[in-house]
């Protein structure tokens, strides 16, 4: 399915049961599980599953995902427990991140790829 497709139908709501839920999806490039959500600015953005400790995210990289379904990026905003963070921050087919955290979880996806040696 071309990614064009994917974004068609995630706008026209197709197949999407619960919009807090997010699309469930398959990221095109490493085959991780990954959920899209559309942000407060309407554009679409593949989020990692599950939660992540504030403190282990750097700033203007931490998400929140609303009752409706809706993703912010919270820039600079402090908050205590956990934020989302987008697939693209540690696809491990894209750059490694700077942040330990972050790093672990690429260096993980990069290991199940075989791209570490």
């Amino acid at each position: 399915m071309l990614l064009g497709q994917v974004l068609a139908e995630a706008l026209a709501g197709i197949g999407r049961p619960d919009a807090r839920a997010g699309r469930p999806a398959t990221c095109r490039a490493c085959g991780d599980p990954a959920v899209w959500h559309r942000t407060t600015d309407g554009r679409w953005v593949l989020m990692q599953p599950g939660g992540v400790p504030y403190h282990l995210v750097p700033t203007g990289q931490r998400w929140h995902i609303a009752g409706d379904g809706t993703a912010a990026n919270l820039a600079h905003a402090a908050a205590d427990g956990t934020c989302r963070i987008t697939h693209f921050a540690v696809c491990p087919l894209g750059a490694p991140p700077k942040a330990p955290h972050l790093l672990r979880l690429w260096r993980h996806g990069a290991a199940r790829l075989g791209r570490l040696t």
